[in-house]
C-alpha cells in the first residue's frame, strides 16, 4: 500500500489507517441516517396519501365541502328551530296551562259530588270555566268566558273557587 505523500510527513501511515476507519464509519453513520429519513418518508407518504384519499377514497377537498356543506345546513335548521322557539316563547301566555277543578254536590239533600266546575286559563287569566249540575233527572252544563280571572256572567263559589285553583301557583 502506497502512502499518500502529503500526509506521510503530518500523520504517518497509522493514521492513514485511522482516517479511512473513521471515513467508514462516517459513511456508514451517513447510509443509516438515509435509511431512517427514508423509512420516515414513507410513513408520511403513507399517512398523506391516507389523508387525501380518505377511508371511503373520498379525497380531502371532497370531504371538507361535504362537511361544509352539512355544517351549513345544521346552522339553517337551527336558525329555523330558533325562529320556531322564540314564536312559541311569544305565544306561550296564550296557551292553556292552567285547569282547576271543584266538585260539588249542589243539592244537599240527594246524590254526591257528582257536579263540577272546571276553570281552562291562559297565563293572563283569560279562558272559560263550564259548569255541570248533575241531578237525578237531569244534567245542565253552562259555560261563561273568563278574561283576567273575571266574568261578565255571574260566578256561583265553585266557579270562583276553581278560577283560584287553576290561578294558584304550583310547585
Amino acid at each position: 500500500m502506497q502512502s499518500i505523500p502529503n500526509f506521510e510527513f503530518l500523520f504517518g501511515e497509522t493514521m492513514e489507517i485511522f482516517l479511512i476507519v473513521i471515513l467508514l464509519l462516517l459513511v456508514v453513520a451517513l447510509g443509516g441516517w438515509i435509511g431512517f429519513l427514508e423509512y420516515r418518508h414513507r410513513q408520511l407518504a403513507n399517512s398523506f396519501r391516507m389523508l387525501m384519499t380518505g377511508r371511503g377514497g373520498a379525497d380531502l377537498e371532497s370531504s371538507l365541502v361535504d362537511f361544509v356543506s352539512r355544517m351549513n345546513h345544521i346552522e339553517q335548521t337551527m336558525q329555523a328551530i330558533d325562529q320556531r322557539m322564540n314564536t312559541v316563547q311569544v305565544q306561550l301566555p296564550y296557551f292553556t296551562q292552567h285547569v282547576g277543578i271543584v266538585r260539588f254536590n249542589p243539592f244537599s239533600d240527594k246524590g254526591g259530588d257528582q257536579s263540577f266546575a272546571l276553570a281552562i286559563l291562559d297565563d293572563h287569566a283569560d279562558g272559560i270555566v263550564l259548569s255541570s249540575m248533575q241531578s237525578r233527572t237531569d244534567n245542565r252544563v253552562y259555560g261563561k268566558p273568563v278574561v283576567g280571572g273575571q266574568s261578565t256572567y255571574t260566578l256561583g263559589n265553585e266557579e270562583r273557587e276553581a278560577i283560584a285553583r287553576a290561578m294558584k301557583p304550583r310547585a
